[in-house]
This record gives structure tokens, C-alpha cells and sequence, in this order.
């Protein structure tokens, strides 16, 4: 059985990196960076109700033909002006999720959309 605890001796003679292996490696660095908080566990999905709380199913951005659970937009991250809201039957054709409930996909001045607060339904009471 592996433990993941404990160290593992690979030998690597004749072994080629390519590409593919490059951005795999790249991915797993980025799941493993990922806050607990934000994400309890990415998952591959085809769609929405595959996946958890506060989550949509997009495209991967290393690998095309991957679909994952991820987080909706907090603020200030990237998102797409013409995200459908969760959960969409359908198949998500971005690799972002919408934003929080809470806020709303805006464009900025330098021309990128992302997630900021919806003044017109705040209250300011």
C-alpha cells in the first residue's frame, strides 16, 4: 500500500521529460498551493451538479479536455462577462466560474473582467 508519508525512490534512467509531463507536474503544484479554505478538493466534473458548495464545473486551464470543480469568483479574480449562473445544466465552455452571489463580473479600465461588489444592491444603511 503507498503511503504518501513516506519518501518514495524513483529511478528516472532512459525517462524523457515532455510537455504534457511538464504542465501535469505544473497543475498538481498549483491544486497543492490552493488554500483548504477555498477548495476542500478539486475534482473532475462534466457538470455543476457534479460538484460542491460555492463550486462550478470549467475547463481546465492546462489541459483542454479536463473539466474540474472549482471555486465561484471571489473578488478581484478573473471571470467572463457571459458566465452562466450555477448551477448550468449544460457544458461550460470557460475556465472560470461566476462570481459569488455577492458580486458581479465587471470590466475594468485596463480591458479584463473580474469579480467586484454590486454597488446597485448594496445597503448602505
Amino acid at each position: 500500500m503507498f503511503d504518501e508519508n513516506e519518501p518514495v525512490e524513483l529511478d528516472f534512467e532512459g525517462f524523457q521529460v515532455n510537455d504534457e509531463m511538464v504542465m501535469i507536474s505544473n497543475l498538481i503544484a498549483y491544486v497543492r498551493s490552493l488554500s483548504s479554505e477555498n477548495v476542500n478538493r478539486l475534482e473532475a466534473c462534466e457538470r455543476d451538479l457534479q460538484c460542491g458548495v460555492r463550486t462550478c464545473c470549467a475547463i481546465s486551464l492546462w489541459l483542454r479536455g479536463l473539466r474540474m470543480c472549482i471555486p465561484l469568483g471571489q473578488e478581484g479574480e478573473e471571470c467572463h462577462p457571459f458566465s452562466h449562473k450555477v448551477p448550468f445544466l449544460g457544458k461550460r465552455q470557460h475556465h472560470t466560474c461566476p462570481c459569488l452571489a455577492n458580486l458581479i463580473c465587471s470590466k475594468f479600465l485596463d480591458g479584463r473582467y473580474r469579480c467586484s461588489v454590486d454597488f446597485k444592491n448594496v445597503d448602505f444603511s
